[in-house]
C-alpha cells in the first residue's frame, strides 16, 4: 500500500501543496513541484524543492507555492 501521498489545492492564483507521510520511516518525495520555492506554512521557513522534499515519519508538511 502507498504510504505516501501528496496533493496541491488552488485557488484564486494560490497553491498550496500538501505531503504526508504515514510511514514509520522518513520518506524523500522526488515529483516536480512546479516551482522551485515554497513557504511551510507552519513553520514560515523557506522549502526548497531542489534534490527532493524529505518528508519525517508520520508527518504532514503544508507548502505555500511560490508566485
Amino acid at each position: 500500500t502507498n504510504k505516501q501521498c501528496i496533493f496541491e489545492r488552488k485557488v484564486d492564483g494560490e497553491r498550496v501543496l500538501v505531503a504526508i507521510n504515514a510511514d514509520d520511516q522518513p520518506y524523500t518525495a522526488h515529483f516536480d513541484a512546479g516551482c522551485g520555492l515554497a513557504v511551510d506554512l507552519i513553520t514560515g521557513n523557506t522549502h526548497d524543492f531542489g534534490g527532493g522534499s524529505q518528508l519525517p515519519p508520520y508527518s504532514a508538511q503544508f507548502w505555500k507555492m511560490e508566485r
